[in-house]
């Protein structure tokens, strides 16, 4: 409410009063309706404007002094101030600072009306909030763009003004940064072996790097791992791959470099104890043999060789002989190596194509299964001469071999 005003009269003299009667006159004033009146003995007010006053024996001859009272109380001004701001801004009234913080409020301004009476303005204030907390993690490596303004672990807070009509909207940024979390892999693998991390094979070619597992930490960030990846020093060696001749002996044998708790064989080894320590074929065909070792660490090791057989067996035939040399070279004789088993026949001719010699089935290497330069009991005479030999193989095919020699004398 207003402060009351009280006004005290004591009455000798009333320029504004109107005399109507000897004893009687009347007072007439004009107040604010905050105030209150004393006039002599009297309370007046907006409620109670009008009234008489009797003074015994006051008035000239002794008579009462009769006052009519006749005042009139102007309206004080007041005023609402009703209105919306935006959350941070202030509004003085009368010196008073209204705020987000402090917005209800009663201003009394004293002589503020136009009439001269005191004035009240009641405030009532309301605020559109504008002004957001914004928080929020962000992993190191990582960055946010908020207003156009880039964000990173090394730049978490700020303030962003953002235009928004009326009100622009503050935005208190404040990020909290989460470190990339780091982990080592230490590992030993088997020879051959590989491990795919993050996509990435690692084998004996490869075996050291960095991998970023998007999302992968408990955090929820990137996971940063450290690859190290060793092999296991073991071997295991069979021979290198071979090209031999039908008949030819080769014998294969293992070395390892590993303490092997099993150690198989494919095909099955020739040898019959499967413990051999060195396996001889003389093999008919082109075959393959591998053997798979595996230790206790649960490595498996497998090394092969290929072995190409060939047809073409060696034979040997002398390009010249004397008949009148000591045994055995005084004799035409075909040698060969192991893989031919037999010659089934063999027949030499002069230069005329005249069949001086023909023997079948002999064995090779034996010059006395060859020719001792002789027809019909003479020698004969020095020249070119020509062979041609069918022999059979260890496996029971055949081959020609042909060819010259020179006999001297």
């Amino acid at each position: 409410m207003f402060p009351n005003t009280i006004t005290t009269f004591i009455l000798l003299f009333f320029a504004t009063s109107v005399f109507a009667q000897p004893g009687h006159s009347t007072y007439r004033d004009t107040f604010c309706d905050n105030q209150t009146i004393l006039i002599v003995s009297q309370f007046f007010n907006s409620s109670n404007p009008t009234g008489t006053i009797t003074l015994p024996g006051a008035a000239i001859g002794g008579i009462d002094s009769v006052i009519h009272v006749e005042l009139t109380f102007n309206a004080t001004m007041e005023a609402t101030i009703n209105q919306t701001l935006c959350e941070g801004d202030t509004l003085w009234v009368n010196g008073t600072a209204y705020h987000a913080g402090f917005y209800l409020g009663d201003e009394f301004i004293e002589s503020g009306s136009v009439n001269g009476c005191d004035s009240l303005i009641h405030v009532n204030l309301s605020f559109k909030r504008s002004v957001f907390d914004y928080q929020q993690f962000i992993c190191e490596g990582d960055s946010i763009i908020i207003n156009g303004h880039v964000y990173t672990a090394f730049d978490r807070e700020g303030t962003e003004v953002i235009p928004n009509g009326a009100c622009d909207s503050i935005l208190q940024v404040k990020l909290t940064a989460l470190p990339i979390p780091f982990s080592l892999v230490n590992d030993t693998l088997c020879p051959g072996a590989s491990v795919v991390i993050n996509g990435i094979t690692y084998d004996e070619s490869n075996r050291v790097g960095y991998e970023l597992l998007p999302n992968a930490g408990s955090n929820g960030c990137d996971s940063l791992v450290q690859v190290n990846i060793s092999f296991r020093e073991l071997w295991v060696y069979i021979g290198e791959d071979i090209d031999i001749i039908k008949g030819d002996e080769i014998c294969i044998e293992e070395q390892y470099g590993l303490n092997p708790v099993s150690l198989t064989w494919s095909p099955t080894p020739p040898c019959p104890d499967s413990s051999c320590l060195t396996q001889c074929i003389i093999p008919l065909q082109s075959l393959s043999f591998s053997l798979t070792a595996v230790d206790a660490t649960g490595c498996v090791l497998t090394d092969d060789i290929h072995i190409r057989v060939s047809n073409k067996n060696r034979v040997y035939a002398p390009n010249v002989f004397n008949p009148l040399s000591n045994f055995p070279n005084n004799r035409f004789y075909l040698g060969a190596d192991n893989g031919v088993s037999l010659i089934r026949r063999l027949f030499i001719a002069d230069r005329w194509g005249e069949l001086l010699f023909d023997v079948k089935d002999v064995l090779p290497d034996y010059p006395d299964n060859g020719w001792d330069g002789t027809y019909r009991g003479q020698i004969m005479h020095s020249g070119v001469y020509t062979f041609w030999a069918e022999l059979e193989r260890i496996d029971g095919t055949t081959f020609v071999e042909m060819g010259s020699f020179s006999l001297v004398r």
